[in-house]
């Protein structure tokens, strides 16, 4: 089942170190959802990666925002964090909404062309391979 705060969010646009309704980055979605439905405010990070197609400062900004706040955990539930590794390397985030479903800010697919925030399963075949681990916040 999924949580009816989860589909607030679900349709939203993407947004390169987007931080609001208007676009988001799958950061910005994650922070928005902390800060909007758990009351919880993480940091921005937009400083610290150039863009997200630059998958090593992302990489680093992701290695490095996992040690403030946050552990790792191996059954999730809803709310937890979710990393997704993309070349070997945690890339892209997005948030349970149960133990099965995540919310996430896609960029623009191959073609250029704008995804919209969506729920999607773990354990589909272009998710499961990339599972990086799941984070709950302290």
């Amino acid at each position: 089942m999924i949580p009816a705060w989860a589909g607030e969010y679900v349709g939203l646009p993407y947004a390169d170190k987007g931080r609001s309704r208007d676009g988001a980055d799958c950061w910005g979605g994650v922070r928005m959802v902390y800060r909007e439905v758990f009351g919880i405010d993480l940091p921005d990070y937009a400083d610290a990666y150039t863009s997200a197609d630059e998958r090593d400062s992302v990489a680093q900004a992701v290695e490095a925002g996992l040690t403030d706040g946050w552990e790792s955990v191996t059954v999730p539930h809803g709310g937890d964090l979710l990393i997704l590794r993309v070349a070997g390397r945690p890339w892209h985030c997005a948030i349970m909404v149960n133990d099965a479903q995540f919310l996430h800010w896609p960029p623009p697919n191959e073609r250029g062309e704008q995804q919209l925030s969506c729920i999607d399963r773990i354990d589909a075949p272009r998710w499961a391979k990339r599972l990086g681990g799941w984070w709950r916040h302290a």
